[in-house]
């Protein structure tokens, strides 16, 4: 088995394509959704029809406001983009229209919020947050799922493409024909791609942390722990869908089946709202296990206790890959 590993690292080596994959592809996407969420110095633009003096006057502290001459305008203004918002008032109060909900308009609306607080005679209005922070970037606030996902795929496209090539080439055949037991096969396989699994897995956490500074109130160290756990569960993953796929190609299919929607119990939209009872599937879900932890890691300072059920969830997935992964090898072994 420690021969096979050692084959496999040296295999990895030689094959730079593989290891731009593994190593800088998950950097790169990772700086991508990072510079793509990232708060920007964008000024929301608001027109104003018969609005008070004073309240322009505060919300020109926010953001550019352009007066109207005619409520008819105001279709034409947001439609040619010439203002994200509009403002205006009448008997029944003040009103507010947008062409479309977006990030452009959401910043107007906040603006206006802001503006009428400062105009309420009961004082000043404020939004704290136990967890996080007020001007939190969307990316920090979200960057435990990113790094869940970006872990995940990578490493069970890298492991199931590679593995697939191993039969193409005869070589896991050879192997099935040897003295060699097949517990041994999979778990040098599993050893030598999880070991790419992992620095891959280390150098997401790291560069998140250090160079895209997301904010972490726990340990680095745990976050880590996590990732490696995660990327083992996805060497297996990827193992496994080798054995029953004919092409590399094949095995991008199961993308639809086996990640997509893993990524729905993520956090992206929380279980406890997941209507019908779906949210019970996020028990067969590895990437909730790691998604879980990292979250209460990164977002409230959690330690090593807090996220222990979710750990023994990820080494129970892992033992559970590995056994499958050591039987389907059975149909091999007849060959």
């Amino acid at each position: 088995m420690k021969a096979l590993i050692f084959r496999i690292l040296k295999q990895l080596k030689n094959d730079p394509r593989t290891l731009a994959i593994m190593l800088v592809a998950p950097i790169l996407l990772m700086s991508l959704i990072y510079f793509l969420l990232s708060d920007n110095d964008y000024q929301a633009r608001i027109g104003v029809y018969d609005i008070q003096e004073s309240f322009i006057e505060v919300l020109s502290e926010e953001v550019e406001v352009k007066q109207l001459s005619d409520t008819s305008e105001i279709s034409l203004f947001l439609k040619n983009d010439s203002v994200d918002a509009v403002l205006w008032a009448n008997e029944d109060g003040i009103h507010t229209m947008v062409l479309e909900n977006n990030s452009k308009s959401a910043k107007a609306m906040q603006a206006v919020q802001v503006a009428l607080s400062k105009m309420m005679p009961i004082g000043e209005f404020s939004t704290d947050s136990i967890y996080g922070s007020a001007d939190e970037s969307y990316f920090s606030s979200m960057a435990y799922i990113f790094l869940v996902v970006v872990a995940f795929f990578f490493t069970f496209i890298v492991s199931g493409m590679a593995l697939v090539r191993e039969r193409f080439t005869n070589t896991l055949e050879r192997l099935l024909m040897s003295p060699i037991r097949r517990w041994q096969i999979v778990g040098g396989y599993i050893g030598g791609y999880g070991i790419a699994a992992i620095i891959q897995g280390v150098l997401i956490i790291l560069t998140s942390i250090y160079v895209l500074s997301v904010p972490v109130a726990g340990s680095v160290w745990l976050c880590i722990l996590i990732i490696i756990l995660l990327s083992v569960c996805a060497v297996e993953t990827g193992a496994l869908v080798s054995i029953f796929a004919n092409s590399e190609f094949q095995v991008a299919q199961f993308i639809p089946i086996l990640v997509i929607p893993q990524i729905f119990f993520t956090g992206i939209i929380p279980i406890d709202i997941i209507p019908y009872h779906l949210g019970n599937l996020c028990y067969i879900m590895p990437m909730y296990y790691g998604a879980a932890p990292l979250k209460e890691i990164m977002v409230k300072g959690a330690g090593f206790v807090d996220v222990l059920p979710w750990l023994l969830g990820l080494i129970v997935f892992i033992v559970i890959l590995f056994i499958l992964n050591t039987l389907s090898l059975k149909k091999y072994r007849r060959l």
